[in-house]
């Protein structure tokens, strides 16, 4: 990880950093995911277009990114910025860890916060790993969060890790342009794993709309 001994503060629930990876660490994960074709579609009216890989086709598919997602490093990390204990997201959850492919027109997610669907804190952790506009210059899609009124976007250069409390942080990704791409690493923490029934229904229905109908049989 980047900036060892670092420990950005976490006051706003949400911490971004550059250069996170070293280079060969970096390069893997964007190599492995670079390989992926078999992402499913999502055009959720108003909320959301683009593409998406579940956790258990990355553990098939790309063992490399699933093993960063649950690496100690990584954890350890996570935990020193929250102050708190946190682990991966059970395996049933299909978006513990995800490929979020955006690479037409007006693909974006609009302005949401990140449900909970855990009885412990939640948080998600955001890895660019391709962000261009055909050339060496960053894609126009932008990063936006929304407090007190007042947005603030975040740079989501390659490389660029983005760790937030999604419950506390409303945030967006405005609209791609034609010839662009973004290939995002999206993972998930907690420091409770447990649900209720509610919660887990909940969730379910939310893998239903990324991934499709096989979520239902997801364990």
């Amino acid at each position: 990880m980047s900036h060892p001994g670092a420990t950005p503060a976490f006051d706003r629930k949400i911490v971004w950093s550059t250069d996170f990876l070293p280079q060969d660490d970096f390069f893997l994960l964007r190599s492995s995911a670079e390989r992926q074709i078999q992402a499913k579609r999502v055009n959720i009216p108003v909320h959301k277009r683009g593409r998406t890989i579940s956790y258990h086709e990355l553990h098939e598919q790309a063992p490399e990114i699933t093993r960063f997602y649950r690496s100690s490093r990584l954890r350890q990390w996570c935990s020193e910025v929250t102050g708190a204990r946190v682990q991966p997201t059970p395996w049933k959850d299909l978006s513990s860890c995800s490929l979020l492919i955006y690479d037409q027109p007006n693909d974006h997610i609009g302005w949401h916060y990140d449900l909970n669907f855990y009885k412990g804190r939640h948080f998600t952790a955001l890895l660019s790993l391709i962000n261009t506009n055909g050339s060496e210059a960053e894609s126009s899609a932008q990063l936006r969060i929304r407090e007190h009124g007042d947005e603030t976007t975040v740079s989501t250069k390659a490389n660029t890790l983005v760790f937030f409390e999604g419950a506390c942080v409303y945030h967006s990704v405005t609209p791609l342009r034609a010839g662009e791409r973004r290939i995002i690493l999206s993972m998930t923490f907690c420091t409770d794993p447990s649900t209720t029934p509610l919660q887990d229904f909940m969730r379910r229905g939310k893998d239903i709309a990324y991934f499709g109908m096989r979520a239902l049989w997801s364990r």
